[in-house]
């Protein structure tokens, strides 16, 4: 069902697909559709219960996921993940406005997918060339049967995440030798205390040569990149485990759990227990 929505900082067809029956599938795609942005458009979520998949036609803008912000352009697809913050801003010009397909995929089972496909931190895969994936659900929207489109885009969430996690690892493979043991060494010890001297033993460089090589290639410090991984493994165990706060500060290797409560804070904008009872709540919804 096309729903036309025009207001002052963008326009564009909306679809919505509601649930079917009692028990929905497990990942839901209900809303799908264009934006067509003027040069002053800016959306804010402060705690996303959603994620956002989007495809940008043409144009310029920027995408921030937490604290970190990254400009986009034609080509480009983003991952904004539920359970952060979310802010999308055009930086085009009048003449050649910021247009983007998203879809809004609920559900905790996306952040799993994407954890499976290891795209959990991915906030933009640059030129990837997914324009006629992301067309697919908007030219099927006006043809077929809601009961169609659940299974249609549901199909079309895991095409598009598999494409993104290829694209990523085929790009990995041309990271320097020295960067893909970083982040080797790094992806190995995620739940053990991060220590540069240990990283700096392990792989013979100073720590500012690792950070020079890593940032350049990576486009994050190793410290942010440890930082961002722990958080989002922290926020699936808020999510879906019983664990306790001091529990998962243990696992992820903070032995003082205040500590990880308020680092959690400084990143999420909330403490631990406070994230899993507003998503637990709104998981019920």
């Amino acid at each position: 069902m096309e729903v036309p929505v025009r207001i002052m900082d963008k326009y564009g067809p909306i679809y919505h697909f509601p649930p079917i029956g009692d028990h929905p599938s497990p990942i839901s795609v209900p809303f799908i559709g264009i934006n067509y942005c003027s040069p002053q458009y800016r959306n804010i979520r402060k705690l996303a219960q959603i994620t956002v998949m989007g495809c940008v036609l043409s144009g310029r803008g920027r995408i921030q996921v937490n604290e970190q912000s990254i400009s986009v352009k034609q080509g480009d697809v983003f991952l904004m993940r539920s359970g952060c913050y979310h802010e999308v801003e055009s930086v085009a010009e009048q003449d050649d406005p910021w247009v983007f397909i998203w879809y809004n995929v609920h559900s905790h089972w996306a952040l799993k997918v994407l954890e499976a496909y290891r795209l959990l931190s991915t906030v933009v895969v640059p030129d990837a060339s997914l324009e006629s994936l992301f067309q697919q659900g908007i030219a099927w929207a006006d043809s077929k049967t809601n009961e169609e489109m659940q299974a249609e885009l549901q199909l079309l969430f895991m095409q598009i995440v598999i494409r993104l996690s290829d694209i990523q690892r085929n790009r990995g493979e041309l990271l320097s030798l020295p960067v893909r043991q970083i982040k080797l060494h790094l992806d190995n010890q995620l739940l053990q205390s991060f220590h540069t001297e240990q990283l700096v033993k392990a792989m013979g460089l100073s720590a500012k040569q690792l950070n020079r090589l890593f940032k350049k290639e990576m486009g994050t410090t190793i410290y942010n990149y440890v930082l961002t991984r722990k958080m989002e493994s922290a926020k699936l165990m808020l999510i879906d485990t019983q664990l306790t706060v001091s529990e998962i500060s243990e696992q992820l290797g903070y032995s003082d759990a205040h500590y990880f409560s308020n680092l959690f804070k400084q990143k999420n904008g909330m403490r631990p227990s406070t994230f899993r009872s507003r998503f637990s709540d709104q998981l019920q919804e």
